[in-house]
């Protein structure tokens, strides 16, 4: 008799949401270019160097190991757990970006 055993292994973006609301997603704002991987329409990806104050806005585990899927500017991206997390980003509070402070100040006035 065999037994399949499969390991499950879950990452964890930010603690878990309290009274059942669920959190808006992270943002992270990049201190300095990064090389991400962008991927086509088919299998090959491609790689692309996202600028300094790129907003980066996380959706989920990537398919590349140990790695991130982001939307910046409405493009998918994959970067490395390591890059994101890293002192050369940082967390934007409540995923508020530039660009919806900028069109809300822009609204009131």
């Amino acid at each position: 008799m065999t037994n399949a055993v499969a390991a499950l292994t879950t990452i964890v973006l930010a603690a878990p949401p309290e009274n059942g609301i669920a959190q808006a997603s992270q943002v992270y704002r990049l201190r300095k270019s990064f090389a991400v991987v962008q991927f086509a329409t088919g299998p090959k990806g491609r790689i692309v160097f996202l600028p300094e104050g790129a907003e980066l806005r996380v959706t989920g585990a990537s398919a590349l190991c140990k790695c991130f899927e982001v939307v910046s500017k409405d493009q998918h991206y994959n970067i490395f757990q390591e890059d994101l997390l890293g002192p050369w980003s940082t967390p934007i509070k409540n995923g508020r970006s530039r660009a919806k402070r900028a069109r809300a100040a822009g609204a009131c006035a």
